[in-house]
């Protein structure tokens, strides 16, 4: 899988950071909530995977709150880790990089982490035989925490968050024209399954349990444990 940010989202890796916050309602409460849940579950020492790290924002708020980790960062945009690379200079060999897919097989981990990352996968079959990847490098246990965007199948519900969506995105500087054409450039690439779309995914990975533990708008988190 080959993936290029500047090509998708038409921003510079370098300013991928200041964007994302325009372009995701509440993502810093989002990206909170999923590092204080990964920090009460798994060992202070743990080894924790990212997949799909971008810049490493997530990484860095994870080494962050568990100064003893250790860190995988996995993308297949060079770019991109390149901006994590040096954003996590300062951990020096607790943090390794690495340049792949999410099918690829994974190094062994106690937790796996996402943000804004898997809805690239565009097939549902493909977004379980993805979270069975990720299920089969975890020992019983442990957890992954995906940070995603989830909309609603039924039309009514998903024009509701879609509409909120686009009004967070004009009160950050977008016409509402413009809003909207985000949406369809994104399409082109993303695919936002429903919430229970996903958990019926991770279920039939064979994840023991699974919940969603925050949810506003089109932002959610969920925890699967293996």
């Amino acid at each position: 899988m080959s993936h290029s940010v500047q090509a998708h989202l038409d921003v510079a890796p370098a300013a991928y950071d200041v964007a994302i916050r325009k372009f995701i309602p509440h993502y810093e409460e989002m990206l909170s909530r999923a590092v204080e849940t990964l920090a009460g579950l798994v060992s202070p020492k743990a080894h924790i995977l990212d997949l799909g790290a971008g810049t490493g924002a997530f990484s860095q708020e994870v080494a962050a709150r568990m100064p003893e980790a250790s860190l995988t960062l996995l993308d297949a945009d060079p770019a991109m880790l390149e901006q994590a690379r040096g954003r996590l200079a300062s951990l020096g060999g607790r943090a390794k990089f690495l340049r792949g897919s999410f099918f690829d097989p994974l190094p062994a981990c106690e937790a796996a982490i996402a943000s804004l990352a898997l809805h690239h996968v565009h097939d549902l079959s493909e977004k379980r035989r993805l979270y069975g990847n990720i299920r089969a490098t975890l020992p019983t246990g442990g957890v992954l925490v995906n940070v995603d965007i989830t909309l609603a199948t039924a039309p009514a519900l998903e024009k509701l968050t879609r509409t909120g969506w686009a009004a967070h995105l004009v009160a950050c500087g977008d016409t509402e024209a413009e809003a909207y054409a985000r949406f369809d450039a994104w399409a082109q690439e993303d695919r936002y399954f429903s919430v229970t779309e996903e958990l019926d995914a991770l279920q039939s990975a064979g994840f023991a349990h699974i919940d969603v533990l925050w949810r506003r708008g089109p932002g959610t988190v969920l925890l699967a444990v293996a």
